[in-house]
C-alpha cells in the first residue's frame, strides 16, 4: 500500500491512513465497529477529499447504511475502491447522488498499469467529462457493443450489485 500512497503524493496529494487502515480479522479488515469509523472519520474531516480503501472491503454491506450520509451531502468526495466496496458506492449514490470510483490502488503486489495510474488521476484531478473506451486486447472486448451512450453509469462488483438488488 506504500507503493500505491507514493503515488498519490507524486501528483502533490497528502496521504494519511485510517487507525484501522490495516487491521485484520479473518478474512475481513477489521472489526465492522473500527471500519465505519476510519469511513465516517474521513467523510467529516473538511481536508480529505477523496478516501481509498485499502482492501476489497469483504462484508461492507454490513456498514453500508450507517454511514454519515449528512455529512457526505454536505461535503462530498470520492470515494475509490474495488470488490465488495461496491455496497459502500452503491449506499453513497443511493442516499446522497455521491460518486465513487470502482477501481484502483487497492493493496496488493500487483503492479498498476500505466494507463489505469493515468486514468484514475484524470477523473480525480481534472474537470470536465469521462470517456470509457473498450479495452479490445481484454477477453471480454468481444461483448461490447458498438455505439456511444450519455449518461450516469453506475457499476462495480457485478456479485455486490446483485446481492444488494436482492
Amino acid at each position: 500500500m506504500l507503493q500505491r500512497a507514493a503515488i498519490l503524493e507524486s501528483w502533490g496529494l497528502q496521504v494519511d491512513f485510517g487507525d484501522h487502515a490495516f487491521d485484520e480479522r479473518g478474512y475481513l479488515a477489521g472489526r465492522d465497529e473500527d471500519r465505519l469509523a476510519d469511513l465516517n472519520t474521513a467523510l467529516r474531516d473538511p481536508a480529505i477529499r477523496a478516501i481509498f480503501a485499502t482492501r476489497g472491503g469483504k462484508g461492507s454491506y454490513r456498514i453500508a447504511d450507517r454511514l454519515d450520509f449528512e455529512t457526505a451531502r454536505r461535503d462530498p468526495k470520492f470515494v475509490v475502491g474495488f470488490s465488495d466496496i461496491t455496497a459502500l458506492h452503491l449506499s453513497l449514490w443511493k442516499h446522497c447522488r455521491l460518486v465513487a470510483i470502482h477501481g484502483a490502488l487497492s493493496r496488493g503486489d500487483l503492479p498498476l498499469c500505466e494507463a489505469t495510474v493515468r486514468a484514475l488521476r484524470r477523473v480525480l484531478m481534472e474537470a470536465g467529462n469521462t470517456v470509457l473506451h473498450a479495452d479490445m486486447s481484454e477477453p471480454t472486448a468481444a461483448f461490447t457493443t458498438g455505439g456511444s451512450a450519455r449518461g450516469i453509469l453506475l457499476g462495480g462488483n457485478f456479485q455486490m450489485i446483485a446481492t444488494a438488488a436482492g
